[in-house]
């Protein structure tokens, strides 16, 4: 295995690749705010001709985001394309051409943000109120601050003896918000695997929204893009599976086990917790 490079920023490595896929939250902002740096980093990788891919585990389409980057300073023309993982399901959802989707049926029980039916907007699906009413459930969005899986105990039960799958349009297990971190769904979705539910993941690292990217990229060769991101279980176990090479920003999710810059040592440790790879490139966050 090859050790990583530490850098102080992706000028170090920007030459060396052909397109970029950068994650949004904990990598680009936090919700609230642009991290320092990262608006003019975008502006340098375009400057320079490299295609830039926002990808997000985002439950919400792409133009809810889209509309949240311009507000905290990110101009459409400061990347190439937006991909979030309620993008990728909501197509799937209107195709139904994998096995997946196509047996899923059309009535809905929505678990999201104060029950948000926006990620249903334009589809052939029925929302529903009970589990009894249901043909699988969507899990996109959590109501943070006060998310607790504890909450939705008896739905998720009631709807595991009925053998109800459930679509997780967001894996995070944690999230990056000016407040700090919070669940995200897919605590709730392996609260439901544990219960014996089924779950089917829309997101990094599982290869659905990674094959999106690279169809709308038409001919790009994987091994000639790098994935950057703060989740190791995500966009740096997602990118290598992928064939990318991987950045790892220091400062996000895990900031405050890694320090600033992060220690070799605790690297290969929290690396090896998780059971993923070294990443190529670690650097403590996305400036150039």
């Amino acid at each position: 295995m090859t050790a990583p490079r530490f850098c102080d920023g992706v000028a170090a490595f920007a030459e060396s690749f052909d397109a970029f896929l950068v994650d949004q939250w904990g990598v680009l902002h936090n919700g609230a705010e642009a991290y320092p740096g990262a608006i003019d980093c975008l502006a340098r990788l375009r400057a320079l001709g490299k295609p830039v891919v926002i990808l997000s585990n985002s439950g919400k389409r792409a133009d809810a985001n889209r509309k949240r980057l311009d507000a905290l300073g990110f101009t459409a023309d400061s990347y190439t394309m937006l991909v979030t993982s309620g993008e990728v399901a909501w197509h799937a959802l209107r195709e139904r051409s994998e096995p997946f989707y196509a047996n899923l049926g059309r009535r809905c029980l929505l678990l999201s943000r104060q029950a948000d039916p926006s990620v249903l907007d334009g589809l052939d699906l029925e929302p529903v109120e009970a589990v009894s009413e249901a043909d699988f459930l969507l899990a996109s969005s959590t109501n943070e601050p006060d998310f607790a899986v504890a909450d939705h105990d008896a739905v998720l039960r009631d709807a595991a003896r009925r053998g109800l799958p459930m679509l997780c349009t967001n894996p995070d297990r944690v999230g990056v918000t000016a407040a700090g971190l919070v669940p995200g769904p897919g605590v709730l979705a392996r609260h439901y695997e544990a219960m014996g539910g089924r779950v089917h993941y829309v997101g990094k690292p599982y290869p659905e929204i990674y094959r999106f990217c690279l169809r709308r990229f038409g001919d790009l060769d994987p091994t000639r893009a790098v994935a950057v991101g703060d989740s190791l279980e995500h966009d740096i176990a997602g990118g290598a599976a992928a064939g990318m090479a991987t950045a790892f920003v220091t400062g996000g999710i895990h900031a405050d086990r890694l320090g600033d810059p992060a220690a070799p040592a605790a690297l290969a440790a929290l690396t090896a917790e998780y059971g993923v790879a070294m990443p190529d490139f670690v650097l403590p966050s996305f400036r150039w």
